[in-house]
């Protein structure tokens, strides 16, 4: 399958590091756009009237890239449904924060996730994604899609701009060190970078975004504590 990356709508790509005018939604950011669709990365919608700002802005496809804990994936799914969002328009991917010990599972729910941004922007549609607080799963999701659409060149300068500057683990200074900040290091973090080495492999050979490419998992040959975003780094 011929990936994005040679599509015309990419090579007219932009990122844009400002807060989404007309969203009041926490940390909302335009991280990819077309002159037809925008991809934004924001926290999860409060309530009924941010979800409504969101479509004022265009946004008719939704990606909930989180584990439903308390019901509010359902109550969100049927709000949006409420204003109007078809079904088939909500994906909802069940990722957890901390618990990623079975890379196969994550991998495949990582290339699922990127593949419906994919989708929207094939189909000139604007897509609004988000986990809980919109920082460490949502960050994690926004890099990798930056490095498979050519936004940002080297993972170093997706870690910096995209997950760190968005308040990824430590890049929130306010988050608990202990209980939330060394679990994203020792799971989601190793998991982004073996992320990033398939997904360099799968552009230098021409391939899609499959399933196929979690069969495998990648050894990493860099050091971990290099992509922390504070902190000692060796």
């Amino acid at each position: 399958m011929k990936t994005l990356i040679l599509s015309l709508s990419l090579i007219l790509a932009s990122l844009s590091h400002a807060a989404v005018e007309g969203s009041s939604i926490s940390n909302a950011h335009v991280i990819y756009e077309t002159e037809s669709s925008q991809i934004i990365r924001g926290k999860a919608p409060a309530n009924q009237k941010q979800m409504q700002e969101l479509m004022d802005l265009g946004v008719t496809e939704f990606l909930i890239f989180k584990t439903d804990t308390k019901g509010e994936v359902i109550k969100e799914q049927e709000i949006l449904q409420k204003l109007g969002i078809a079904s088939r328009s909500i994906t909802h991917i069940s990722f957890p924060w901390k618990d990623l010990h079975d890379f196969k599972s994550a991998c495949t729910m990582t290339v699922q996730a990127l593949r419906t941004i994919e989708k929207a922007v094939q189909k000139n549609k604007s897509l609004y994604f988000h986990c809980t607080v919109g920082e460490d799963r949502t960050g994690y999701l926004a890099g990798l899609w930056g490095l498979w659409a050519g936004t940002y060149s080297s993972v170093p300068e997706s870690v910096e701009k995209e997950l760190c500057a968005r308040g990824y683990e430590a890049g929130n200074p306010g988050k608990p060190y202990r209980d939330v900040v060394l679990k994203i290091r020792e799971t989601l973090t190793p998991t982004y970078l073996k992320m990033v080495m398939l997904l360099s492999d799968a552009r230098n050979r021409g391939q899609g975004l499959s399933e196929s490419l979690c069969e495998n998992e990648p050894e990493l040959s860099v050091s971990v504590n290099k992509y922390y975003c504070a902190g000692p780094r060796k």
